[in-house]
């Protein structure tokens, strides 16, 4: 299987087969009968290649046998014929998606562990190559979990939905659902949260609750910023990562306060007074729906900001998170938050960064050292119903086979990042290096003919 290519499967497409009928779905499940099986087996391959002894580690090795036996299960099974094949294929895909949720916290274990091998200082000279693997590996698993899902989601059929790509995606429902789990997680962890103002669509919103918009702002007599504009996309992407971002900023907005006042009394119902509120703050423009969610929490130094975008920075030696003080020790992971109970920190900005450059948008961070930090989430409209797609949207991994080709433009992974700046740069020297040698020996090969 691994040895076979991937299908490229156009959006336009994954949106006709989640509202066809019962012959196209049937379609549908043939295709992805061997497709998931070939896209499984090439991400064990590529696992199995892994430098610097990860596929020797435990943590790789147990992902590894997940995919094969996911592979094995998929060639075991019978390919769907008929329309009543359906259910027993639908279980299927379902088991495997159900079963691979644990993918990240098992592969920030076997980081661990080389990083442990290897010791703090070795590893920061590898760092950077390590985290342009993983961003390869997780973009093609978001594809391969795209297809999964959209599959089991158009099972059912529903107004303006296709599998998992809706037609009318409501941000600011969305922003305020995870603003809510965000605080919830906040107070769990440090006893209190930070109010979140959800700017945009004009709903409650209250002029009085405080926040950085002053009298003579615009949005301070229209604060609706949706232009009535429908907004087709993958809500649950676009959840993990709001879900990740809000996190970020309440926790650094409470770390912040309690260094300043120490930390609240058990029972206290004003402990948040004085708390600055975190905005989320989004618009629906003509090409892109654009979020940002700014925070006054303190802000990330100049020097750390690549480490936000590194993955598995804050884990302890066990290869669990670390506690508040040890973060506070490294200012650029604090804004890697955790994806859940039993996920290791600091594959939260990185993943969420690959779900909006998937489908050619981005995530950008300004940071003020000492005040604050604002994350820009750029996310690329899916056309109107996925027709007269956007060319950042042609160009992503979304509409190839979710791996990054030779004849991809850059522009579809949105502005390089540091680390891959540094890889390149790295790359490029060791190029240099070897071409420089090839040539000395040349030279002294043609001394010695004279």
């Amino acid at each position: 299987f691994a040895r076979q290519t991937a299908t490229a499967v156009r959006l336009e497409d994954l949106y006709r087969w989640g509202r066809g009928d019962s012959s196209t779905r049937l379609q549908m499940a043939k295709f992805l009968h061997k497709e998931i099986a070939i896209r499984n087996a090439q991400l064990c391959k590529e696992l199995r290649v892994l430098p610097f002894g990860l596929a020797d580690t435990q943590g790789v090795c147990e992902v590894i046998r997940c995919f094969s036996s996911y592979v094995d299960r998929l060639a075991e099974s019978e390919r769907p014929e008929r329309p009543e094949d359906d259910e027993r294929f639908t279980e299927t895909l379902r088991g495997i998606l159900e079963d691979s949720t644990q993918v990240v916290r098992t592969l920030g274990h076997g980081v661990t562990e080389v990083r442990e091998a290897m010791g703090e200082k070795r590893y920061e000279d590898v760092r950077n190559e390590v985290d342009h693997i993983l961003d390869r590996f997780f973009i093609k698993r978001i594809g391969l979990r795209f297809l999964l899902q959209h599959y089991i989601e158009a099972a059912e059929t529903r107004s303006g939905v296709s599998g998992i790509i809706h037609s009318d995606v409501q941000v600011g429902r969305i922003l305020r659902a995870e603003a809510q789990e965000a605080r919830r997680k906040c107070r769990e962890l440090y006893g209190v949260a930070p109010e979140v103002v959800v700017v945009g669509d004009g709903e409650d919103f209250d002029p009085a609750m405080p926040s950085r918009m002053s009298p003579g702002s615009s949005l301070y007599e229209n604060p609706n910023l949706s232009y009535d504009r429908q907004f087709t996309y993958v809500p649950i992407h676009l959840q993990f990562s709001c879900s990740v971002l809000l996190q970020n900023a309440c926790f650094s907005v409470a770390e912040s306060f309690i260094r300043r006042h120490g930390a609240p009394r058990a029972g206290d119902a004003d402990a948040a007074r004085g708390m600055p509120p975190v905005q989320a703050l989004f618009s629906h423009g003509e090409e892109e729906v654009a979020i940002r969610i700014s925070d006054e929490g303190g802000g990330i130094p100049r020097s750390n900001h690549w480490k936000a975008w590194s993955y598995f920075g804050a884990l302890a030696s066990d290869g669990a998170a670390c506690s508040s003080s040890e973060r506070q020790s490294q200012l650029g992971w604090r804004h890697s938050a955790p994806l859940g109970a039993g996920n290791p920190s600091g594959a939260g900005l990185p993943l969420a960064r690959l779900h909006a450059r998937y489908y050619g948008g981005d995530l950008v961070l300004k940071s003020i050292e000492g005040f604050g930090t604002d994350a820009h989430l750029f996310l690329n409209r899916l056309g109107h119903n996925c027709e007269k797609l956007p060319h950042g949207v042609r160009v992503s991994p979304s509409m190839r086979d979710s791996s990054i080709g030779q004849e991809m433009s850059l522009d579809a992974l949105g502005t390089m990042s540091p680390s891959e700046v540094v890889l390149l740069r790295k790359r490029l020297a060791d190029f240099r290096r070897e071409r420089a040698g090839s040539v000395a020996r040349l030279g002294a090969s043609v001394d010695v003919l004279g």
